[in-house]
């Protein structure tokens, strides 16, 4: 088989690994080039030479997978072949894969997460199952965990409220204070001659009037910038609950393979 004409034939079979047709792709690998599944190491530059990837004018594998089509390589990804070199090893241990219309990601996701492997079919369908179940579980969890965050986030920024309410009852409590013994200093200073007492006191009042003012304004800032941020927090509670309540049986199964 010449280069051009593997790499003609590789760039058919590419694009149909939703078919699971993907296993058809390796299994041309495996029959022309089969030195490309032996290891993780890098193929001898000789194997490589004497190959139709050589024949097409490539030094490297990699090298072919990456190159345009135009330029006789195939156009794809060297990450999405190690995902299928690994895919394809669990093909091989385990055969009745086979006509499973199953993508190499769908393999490699199960055979992360179920160990060891099962070793046929209905042992898979088992093990699927109970995956199923445990991502449902999962799920459940985290819409109650959600839920019970938005309640108390909730009832905290109810607090925070009270609070603002409050402080900020206080602060216009402490204005008008403020200002009448602002009045009263003015006018006191007017007469200061007179009543040279009388306005230390004032003065005195007036200070602490002020501190007070700008205590309470100071606490409202605060108490404005927690409101700001639990309302925040509802908000992005309430959208991931929204999205957990609303997935439709499709995207449970989909979450399966994430």
């Amino acid at each position: 088989m010449t280069g051009s004409q593997f790499a003609e034939d590789l760039r058919e079979a590419l694009g149909a690994e939703s078919a699971g047709l993907w296993v058809f792709f390796m299994d041309k690998i495996d029959a022309t080039v089969p030195f490309l599944l032996r290891s993780a190491g890098r193929p001898k530059r000789d194997e490589i030479a004497a190959s139709p990837i050589g024949e097409a004018g490539f030094d490297s594998w990699f090298s072919m997978i990456e190159a345009a089509p135009e330029r006789g390589g195939l156009g794809w990804s060297v990450d999405s072949w190690k995902a299928w070199k690994r895919a394809y090893a669990v093909v091989q241990e385990h055969p009745y894969l086979r006509g499973l219309d199953m993508t190499a990601s769908e393999i490699n996701t199960l055979a992360r997460e179920i160990k060891p492997f099962p070793a046929s079919l209905e042992e898979l369908e088992t093990a699927k199952a109970d995956r199923r179940e445990k991502l449902e579980a999962k799920r459940g969890n985290a819409v109650s965990s959600l839920r019970r965050q938005l309640t108390e986030s909730q009832q905290e920024l109810e607090t925070v409220a009270n609070q603002l309410r409050g402080v900020t009852e206080d602060r216009a409590n402490c204005r008008e204070a403020y200002l009448a013994l602002e009045t009263a200093h003015r006018e006191l200073e007017q007469e200061h001659h007179k009543t040279q007492g009388r306005l230390g006191v004032v003065e005195e009042n007036l200070n602490l009037a002020n501190a007070a003012k700008v205590e309470l304004e100071g606490q409202v800032k605060d108490l404005e910038s927690q409101v700001g941020t639990k309302d925040e927090t509802i908000g992005k509670l309430k959208s991931r609950l929204n999205r957990y309540a609303n997935m439709t049986k499709w995207e449970h199964f989909k979450a399966m393979f994430r």
